[in-house]
């Protein structure tokens, strides 16, 4: 005997889905915030700054970790492996991180992320 997918199951991953890109949104728009108006040599000096990029950054890559794979699959022009491993190193303080790498990730990778993240936000609503 076949049965129907249950419809709250579906309701609870996208209103996961939802808020995972959320919150990825709300990381990225902190992010921006954070080095709005510095170059790398500002950046590179400030240390409340750079801490600040960090935390975000971490919640960014650990929150990409829980996306639904199908997604990240489909999604191959941002670069996940790097944004998942970074926020596995910044989270748990696994590995230094280059400040260079940080600031190519947020001057680069961020807005290519912000935008499939705004856009998917888009559809989840339109869906609902």
């Amino acid at each position: 005997m076949q049965t129907s997918p249950n419809p709250s199951l579906a309701f609870n991953a996208n209103q996961r889905l939802r808020s995972q890109i959320q919150d990825i949104l709300e990381a990225i728009n902190a992010s921006e915030s954070f080095v709005a108006g510095m170059n790398f040599n500002a950046f590179s000096s400030d240390q409340k700054t750079i801490y600040a990029i960090e935390r975000s950054l971490g919640i960014v890559g650990v929150t990409a970790k829980r996306l639904p794979w199908e997604l990240v699959n489909s999604h191959n022009q941002i670069n996940w492996r790097e944004i998942m491993g970074l926020g596995e190193k910044l989270t748990f303080g696994l590995f230094e991180v280059d400040l260079a790498d940080l600031w190519r990730i947020i001057s680069e990778d961020l807005p290519k992320l912000k935008q499939l993240m705004a856009t998917l936000e888009l559809e989840l609503s339109s869906e609902s």
